[in-house]
């Protein structure tokens, strides 16, 4: 059963790997929410634009349409994966506070350092990936979703017991909330909305400080992170679909396939019909 087979039928799906599909010249738009695991070696990843270093027993989350990249591996760098779709993240996550779930996929990378926690995170990655080579049972959503649940508790708990010795790493700013809650914006919105004010208001700040904001987390102007959200979503609409320039230049709110392709070449250099034949 392939991974795309084994979320469409379980909901979910573990991999082992090293993160190779991340490894490109460009960034690459997750297609599903993830938690993943370091198991050996180390990586330099690219989350949203944000830089973050993951290392052996280290956890991070990616939702779902997240940019990510992986710049830079050690050989040995492998990686424990759990996939979910949306369906099974909303069920297996019900009732768990806003904020824990906030932590373990909009945070950066997390050490756990006890051998004891190791373990038991491991043997619930273990569990999923045996419970997935099972035939589907009249019990599964009560079962998977609760070994699920059962390792999103376990880290945020294992999170929340670190605290008080690295609360310094782990405050986060207004400027940081700002700056994942326009993540989560562009995530849901950038395909029809590609203006700063769009943004800013829904955050209920300035275009000005939303600028700020951006330069002081990524280096870059809002408008080019938006930018970036927008061409990357181009580029897997150009590599998966069958439609045409003219219907994707709709589908995006260009108001026409100039104006799509003035705003792609002059993004990555080449058009978008130059890009979907250079790919295929």
């Amino acid at each position: 059963m392939t991974v795309e087979e084994s979320i469409k039928d379980k909901g979910f799906a573990i991999i082992r790997g090293n993160l190779n599909n991340w490894r490109n010249t460009s960034v690459c738009v997750a297609n599903t929410s993830s938690l993943i695991l370091c198991t050996s070696g180390s990586a330099e990843i690219e989350i949203n634009m944000l830089q973050y270093e993951a290392s052996e027993f280290s956890y991070f989350g990616v939702i779902q349409d997240s940019l990510v990249k992986l710049n830079n591996a050690t050989d040995d760098f492998t990686v424990v994966e759990l996939r979910i779709s949306y369906e099974t993240g909303l069920s297996a996550t019900a009732g768990l506070p806003t904020e824990t779930i906030r932590n373990l996929f909009l945070s950066n990378c997390r050490q756990i350092s006890d051998q004891h926690e190791r373990g038991l995170i491991l043997s619930l990655f273990a569990a999923l990936e045996a419970y997935a080579e099972l035939p589907k049972s009249t019990y599964h959503t009560d079962l998977s979703y609760g070994i699920i649940r059962s390792l999103y508790i376990s880290l945020s708990d294992i999170c929340a017991r670190d605290l008080p010795e690295k609360s310094s790493s782990v405050t986060y700013t207004s400027a940081d909330y700002y700056f994942m809650n326009f993540v989560t914006l562009l995530n849901k919105h950038c395909r029809h909305q590609h203006d700063v004010t769009f943004y800013a208001g829904k955050l209920s700040i300035t275009p000005k400080y939303l600028n700020e904001i951006s330069r002081k987390k990524v280096n870059h102007s809002a408008k080019e992170v938006i930018t970036h959200f927008v061409v990357a979503q181009l580029k897997r609409e150009l590599l998966i679909s069958c439609n045409t320039v003219q219907r994707i230049a709709s589908e995006f709110a260009f108001c026409d396939q100039s104006s799509l392709g003035k705003f792609f070449k002059k993004a990555t250099g080449v058009s978008p019909i130059a890009y979907r034949r250079g790919n295929q």
